[in-house]
């Protein structure tokens, strides 16, 4: 993943971020509140030499005592410590729960041992270190080497007593509302990083650049509700959708530079991921430029294009490839600008051998040399050989991947396959892409046009009820 890709994921799931942080501010700020308040109290010792006599004395006892701060550190959690402390003060405790409520600790090249104890009560957190700063002086007289007057050669003296402390300490709802902030930022960005590396379905072009180095010819929008792409080039011919496939068409002619090649198979990695409709939008889009344009429907297991167009799907392809008629006779003319439709016919029980026969090469060179394109629709590449057996009869393949559906894999696979059938493949089409944002020229344009619809069928209607009533 490059730069540009962890931005990208962050932005794209940037709510997801925002929400994982409210919450985790939410639970901090909530536990703080479930817990009950904590008060500290601290003691003060010091570890000195018992006597010294001179200064060397004094020194060397210094130094001596220095080196055992740590072990007396130490000390003041163990039993021999506490376990007196709790007898003392009656506590309900054990010697390691009661050491899990002391911080001690011993600043840096001192002797000084800070005793700090915590709990729900400040009187008791009081009596706590108190008692255990005299606990630890009577332990270190039993623990402590003998002087030269027998006595022990180290002692504990206490330099601060605790004090009964007035507010708590613990918890800090800001501090842990903070805490739970920064835990939901993280667990959101990690969340928005794995959910990018180990996606499976395409979502973007750029997904789609990551699979293979195969151009992506254009993102076809998505219609929304049940509408499809060819009824939304008819009907909306000036909106976003309508010109998100011009450009795709746009995109095929600038991969078809020289202009040599004018059959193309469309194909997809699975069924459901829009072959049809965008076979069925592009010839439409082809022929508003005044191309002539062939569409055969060359799906002869789930044939759509007559469903697609609402042509009459008896006769076609398959009539034409058992001998029934010919190219001429089974072609349909539909749409405004006239594309000459070749539907599937009836389905056979055998399409892979009709698809592999003579008469099918004969089809498409004839309509190869009669329209300036001929686009053929065939059945999923991962699905049935169909599409891998035509190849050969075309100029170049199309294959259709459907934003959110198409797995990435499953693209990587179909154009392996199609390679592995020595075939040109101009492009990629992610098909029901995002809309990036609202349009507002789009958006005029569509209200413009709903605006004329609206006015056109009003008319239509009081020109019906003048001429009733005339009649």
């Amino acid at each position: 993943m490059t730069l540009h890709d962890y931005v990208a994921a962050l932005r794209k799931n940037w709510i997801i971020i925002l929400v994982l942080a409210v919450v985790g501010a939410g639970i901090g700020y909530t536990v703080s509140l479930t817990q009950p308040d904590q008060y500290r109290s601290q003691a003060s010792v010091i570890v000195v030499p018992a006597r010294g006599d001179s200064v060397s004395e004094l020194v060397q006892g210094s130094n001596y005592v220095q080196n055992l701060v740590q072990t007396y550190t130490e000390l003041t959690t163990a039993p021999l410590v506490l376990l007196p402390v709790i007898t003392e003060l009656g506590l309900d405790a054990t010697p390691s729960s009661l050491a899990a409520s002391l911080t001690v600790e011993a600043p840096l090249d001192t002797t000084i041992i800070r005793i700090a104890a915590s709990d729900p009560d400040p009187a008791l957190a009081r009596d706590i270190a108190n008692t255990v700063a005299a606990e630890l002086a009577e332990a270190v007289r039993g623990v402590s080497p003998e002087g030269a007057d027998g006595g022990p050669a180290v002692r504990i003296a206490p330099i601060g007593e605790a004090g009964l402390p007035t507010t708590p300490y613990a918890p800090n709802p800001r501090q842990n509302a903070l805490l739970g902030l920064l835990a939901g930022l993280v667990a959101g960005v990690v969340f928005a990083l794995l959910r990018r590396l180990f996606a499976t379905r395409l979502s973007s072009p750029a997904d789609v650049r990551d699979v293979t180095e195969t151009p992506v010819l254009g993102e076809v929008l998505g219609t929304g509700g049940h509408r499809t792409l060819p009824s939304m080039v008819r009907t909306d011919p000036n909106g976003a959708v309508t010109e998100s496939l011009r450009g795709l068409v746009a995109g095929l002619r600038f991969a078809n530079v020289d202009g040599t090649s004018k059959v193309f198979l469309l194909t997809s990695a699975a069924s459901g991921e829009g072959k049809s409709s965008i076979s069925v939008a592009m010839s439409l889009i082809l022929a508003e430029t005044g191309q002539s344009v062939c569409l055969i429907d060359a799906d002869l297991r789930r044939a759509s294009v007559s469903t697609l167009t609402q042509l009459e799907g008896a006769v076609g392809l398959t009539s034409i490839l058992v001998g029934e008629t010919n190219l001429a006779g089974a072609l349909q003319r539909w749409g405004a600008d006239g594309v000459q439709v070749l539907t599937s016919g009836v389905l056979p029980p055998n399409p892979g051998q009709l698809l592999t026969s003579a008469q099918m090469r004969h089809v498409v060179e004839t309509a190869r040399a009669e329209f300036d394109y001929v686009i053929i629709d065939t059945p999923p590449v991962l699905a049935v050989s169909d599409p891998l057996w035509l190849a050969p009869l075309v100029d170049g393949v199309i294959v259709v991947a459907r934003s959110q559906v198409t797995r990435r894999d499953a693209l990587l696979r179909s154009l392996r396959a199609l390679e592995a059938a020595h075939t040109r493949i101009f492009g990629v089409v992610l098909n029901d892409a995002k809309r990036s944002g609202k349009t507002p020229y789009y958006e005029a344009e569509t209200r413009g046009t709903r605006r004329r619809r609206t006015r056109r069928r009003s008319n239509a209607k009081q020109a019906a009820r003048r001429a009733a009533s005339v009649a």
